[in-house]
């Protein structure tokens, strides 16, 4: 078989196109296809009648990799003159939505780009990381502009730290699909107000789940007044774990058992390795208000695992522990869960799990990683969504 009618074939082209010639380059690394067509009317881009051709012009795309040697389509790209529309261009069957490169080669970086950093994906493909970026950004783009919000009823809020804390985005998910629906920098009440506007049925909205920060409780109040406030398991088992090591941070200051040992006291003793275990074994039953915090925390963690009826009952219980501890890092946070307890009965009893919040935020992390290094905004949203919108994006999988 003729290499041209290899290439046709490979690259399922239709008439009017072919491959007219195929030029390799061994020591250039390179493989160049230069595509021809019949002399046949082609259709207006915009009703599909025929047209005759207005002019043409030389272009260059970037296909996959042809082996270990770069891959480059090229073809007199043509403008039909159209009596109803005017002059348009043709569009081809191999382009991708950025100018420089084929649709294959677009779908192949999305396909990468779900598992691995863009860097990589960059060397991988042997192009710049803007290009990727670039190809990336459309496409999630895109696909957000399409995303369907209609009828969300459960919602979730998160806050994520950027540069050390220096920044937050807030982050929206939605319960039910277990996806990131909105973000949005800053943790100001007015974040609400975005993603109402985004929402094209926001009185639907029937709960919404979050921790218990004063700017979260003000922004549903203030934008989704009919909804309910729930208090979800893993933000209140956060705020915990976060009070527990206050009191550790404070108490290492006299006591220097406790230094390294921040992780012991965030973790389950099943969790723990047999070095741990040994280690945490000795230190957990001093008389220290960190071991005291850390067995408030395990019994706090109880609260879900009981039956619900008996929910507001050992919450009302573990609230007075907590406040006649006299840890006043504890004694905080029990008020704190006093003034919040309707939202966290409600939660428990609207079986809104914490598994949803906890999977996105560890997807979150992960695109953080991928996204680490970059200037802009946009690249850590585009790869937040890519990882945790579950977008409808093209893949090489579909064909």
């Amino acid at each position: 078989m003729p290499d041209n009618e290899l290439f046709t074939i490979a690259l399922n082209l239709e008439k009017p196109w072919y491959v007219k010639e195929v030029k390799f380059d061994p020591s250039g690394k390179r493989l160049d296809i230069y595509m021809g067509r019949t002399s046949e009317l082609l259709p207006c881009p915009v009703c599909g009648k025929p047209c005759i051709d207005y002019d043409s012009m030389e272009r260059q795309w970037r296909h996959l990799d042809f082996f270990q040697y770069e891959a480059y389509i090229h073809a007199r790209i043509p403008r039909t003159n159209c009596r109803e529309h005017g002059i348009k261009t043709v569009n081809v069957p191999w382009t991708g939505k950025d100018s420089g490169f084929t649709k294959l080669f677009e779908y192949h970086a999305l396909d990468f780009c779900r598992e691995m950093p863009v860097s990589s994906v960059s060397l991988f493909l042997h192009t710049g990381q803007d290009s990727v970026w670039r190809i990336l950004k459309h496409y999630v783009d895109k696909a957000r502009e399409n995303m369907n919000l209609s009828g969300i009823e459960n919602i979730g809020v998160d806050e994520i730290a950027i540069m050390k804390g220096h920044k937050y985005e807030t982050i929206f998910y939605d319960h039910r699909e277990r996806r990131v629906i909105h973000t949005e920098m800053g943790k100001k009440n007015t974040v609400f107000r975005k993603l109402k506007k985004k929402l094209p049925e926001p009185g639907k909205v029937k709960t919404v789940s979050m921790d218990m920060a004063r700017w979260y409780i003000l922004g549903v109040g203030k934008y989704f007044p009919k909804s309910q406030i729930v208090f979800d398991h893993f933000h209140l088992i956060k705020g915990m774990n976060d009070t527990v090591d206050g009191v550790r941070r404070r108490e290492q200051k006299k006591n220097p058992l406790l230094k390294n040992t921040r992780f012991s006291w965030l973790k389950n003793t099943s969790s723990m390795t047999g070095k741990e275990k040994k280690r945490f074994k000795t230190i957990r039953y001093l008389d220290l208000q960190t071991a005291k915090a850390y067995h408030l925390r395990i019994a706090l963690q109880r609260l879900w695992t009981i039956p619900k009826i008996m929910a507001g009952k050992y919450l009302e219980r573990w609230i007075a522990w907590a406040i006649r501890s006299g840890i006043r890092e504890v004694v905080r946070y029990g008020k704190s869960m006093k003034r919040h307890s309707e939202g966290i009965i409600r939660a428990i009893m609207l079986d809104l799990s914490n598994s949803v919040s906890e999977g996105i935020n560890n997807k979150i992390k992960t695109a953080f990683k991928r996204s680490y290094g970059f200037k802009s905004d946009e690249y850590r949203d585009t790869m937040i969504f890519l990882v945790a919108g579950k977008l409808d994006l093209p893949t090489l999988l579909q064909g």
